[in-house]
């Protein structure tokens, strides 16, 4: 699954490309065309979707993992998922006021702040999280990524020096990644560790003091974005906000 420079997408190929990454998010296994005819209601034929799988492979969207007759999405495939296809993620209004609720309590402690919003955003996404704030930078949630079926020693090994080395890399990640908007960096995007079979989701927060720091999680490529953006965003603005 070389990497490949974008390639011009067809509407149904797009269709087809979003089933495969919504379904290799809930399963472990590479995705058949099968699995496309049967799970989403595309109104073409199995031949159709295997046909245009071939042309997403041939472009660098998707690729087979192994032998199997299924695909997975790459690292390209994943990027114009997020940037294009992807519908933005609304919590619930139960879950808005669920989170404030817990995000207040938070605030009211003195001690371990950065260490309690690590472990709460790991809790509510089910990855690995990350707090870097003024008071301290914090971690949270390995066992997720250990918990996880594509779970490789080798990759998690990566994110522990990640976490382990977390200090070293806040002022490289506060420059980089202090943005207007929430980023989604697949893969070697993020230019950090080379954690390249993992994605981050990394977002600014300012405080009500005027310091600066940073919310986010680690976890496989195949997590579900729009649920975990907002989720970060979410918890960035009220930190920020208190809102």
């Amino acid at each position: 699954m070389n990497e490949k420079k974008p390639q011009n997408i067809t509407p149904r190929q797009a269709k087809i490309l979003a089933a495969i990454v919504r379904e290799y998010s809930n399963t472990p296994e590479p995705v058949s065309s099968e699995d496309i005819s049967v799970k989403y209601k595309l109104d073409i034929s199995s031949a159709t979707i295997r046909n245009e799988m071939m042309a997403l492979e041939r472009n660098g969207y998707i690729g087979q993992p192994h032998t199997s007759s299924g695909r997975v999405p790459t690292d390209l495939g994943y990027r114009y998922f997020v940037k294009e296809l992807m519908k933005r993620f609304e919590l619930s209004l139960k879950e808005q006021h669920a989170l404030r609720e817990q995000l207040g309590r938070l605030q009211q402690q003195t001690q371990e702040i950065g260490k309690n919003i690590a472990r709460l955003l790991a809790e509510k996404t089910d990855q690995a999280a990350f707090a870097l704030l003024p008071e301290e930078n914090s971690a949270s949630g390995l066992s997720n990524i250990l918990q996880h079926p594509r779970f490789d020693k080798r990759d998690v090994v990566e994110v522990v020096q990640f976490f382990e080395d977390i200090d070293e890399y806040a002022d490289q990640m506060l420059s980089d990644f202090f943005k207007e908007q929430p980023a989604a960096l697949i893969g070697k995007e993020h230019h950090l560790a080379p954690i390249k079979n993992y994605s981050l989701i990394v977002s600014k927060v300012e405080l009500p003091t005027g310091e600066r720091g940073l919310i986010g999680i680690v976890g496989p490529k195949s997590m579900r974005y729009d649920k975990n953006i907002s989720l970060v965003e979410y918890f960035a603005k009220y930190l920020s906000t208190g809102e």
